[in-house]
């Protein structure tokens, strides 16, 4: 779970946005649910492949809501 958080932490930070409360708990879902092979996977809406860890439709979501889908990452 470490490595898909620091990811997490690394690309929320790249993007130019900032974790809320909720990325470790995302972070834990996600190393259950997917691994660390597939960690960008969105646990909250794992059927959908065009979201997942600062893809395009999560930075809509972001620009327009302020948040994530997952709330894990946010505007600063």
């Amino acid at each position: 779970m470490t490595d898909i958080l620091a990811e997490m932490k690394a690309k929320c930070e790249k993007a130019g946005y900032v974790p809320t409360a909720n990325i470790e708990k995302v972070a834990k879902a996600k190393s259950r649910m997917f691994a660390e092979n597939e960690w960008q996977r969105c646990p909250c809406d794992s059927s959908n492949n065009a979201r997942f860890c600062i893809s395009e439709l999560c930075k809509s979501d972001i620009e327009r809501d302020g948040i994530c889908h997952c709330h894990c990452y946010s505007k600063k």
